[in-house]
């Protein structure tokens, strides 16, 4: 996936959509493996963690703390971490492992990645990162500037299914200046500064020719009309269509 630059202001929470959405799937995982207190999913910041992280590449990556494995297996099995021989550590890692495989699946499927996306060790890059199981919790999960924004845009309200409305309605109200020009004669500037009180002339269009409409002193390629006398003003009569 392509990068993608942090476009929400410094402190601007994420959607609560997406929020619900990455919490209903830790709940879900927790759900199924934990019968005492659930691991619970916190707000999603930007900020980075003391995790050993492993990711996808669709910008989806999980964080593990130091002694995560033995923490889940202990939680697993609804029994303290505390101090253990070697042995119960062994046994307790391997009860996290499935465990944790689960919800590596469960998070591949959430990021829509591949069946087969690997999940490989890597240093994450400035992201959105949430713990799971407390503030300070074995787990943490992060997401790239970039599946965050896609997650937030799969979130979003469907935009309604009405149409836009008609631009020539919007314009309906308006105000335009309707004119038309009934001619033009070529002068020399010495001919026009002779003009005088009674002068003709003459204009290289016929009276009773249709002339073009102009609109705020722009012809139309289209519309025709007839100026047409009358009193008080000449009018205007349309002869062709200005569609």
């Amino acid at each position: 996936m392509s990068a993608a630059r942090s476009w929400l202001p410094a402190g601007t929470p994420p959607p609560s959509a997406l929020q619900a959405l990455l919490a209903g799937a830790i709940e879900a995982w927790s759900a199924r493996w934990f019968a005492g207190t659930p691991m619970a999913l916190s707000s999603l910041v930007r900020r980075s963690g003391d995790y050993a992280w492993r990711g996808l590449d669709a910008g989806l990556m999980l964080g593990t703390a130091p002694d995560a494995a033995m923490t889940v297996g202990a939680r697993v099995l609804d029994v303290a971490a505390g101090e253990r021989t070697p042995r119960d550590r062994a046994l307790l890692e391997e009860v996290a492992e499935e465990c944790l495989a689960d919800l590596r699946t469960r998070l591949a499927q959430l990021a829509e990645a591949p069946r087969a996306a690997e999940w490989r060790p890597l240093v994450p890059a400035p992201g959105w990162t949430a713990t799971i199981g407390g503030a300070h919790g074995p787990l943490a999960l992060a997401l790239s500037d970039a599946t965050f924004a896609a997650l937030v845009r799969r979130v979003l309200p469907v935009a309604p299914a009405d149409p836009l409305g008609s631009g020539a309605a919007a314009l309906a109200a308006q105000g335009v200046t309707v004119s038309a020009a009934l001619g033009s004669a070529g002068l020399s500037v010495a001919d026009l500064q002779a003009l005088e009180i009674g002068d003709v002339v003459v204009l290289d269009r016929p009276l009773a020719a249709p002339v073009p409409i102009a609109v705020d002193g722009t012809a139309l390629a289209r519309g025709r009309v007839r100026v047409v006398a009358a009193e008080p003003h000449p009018i205007l009569e349309v002869v062709s269509s200005v569609a």
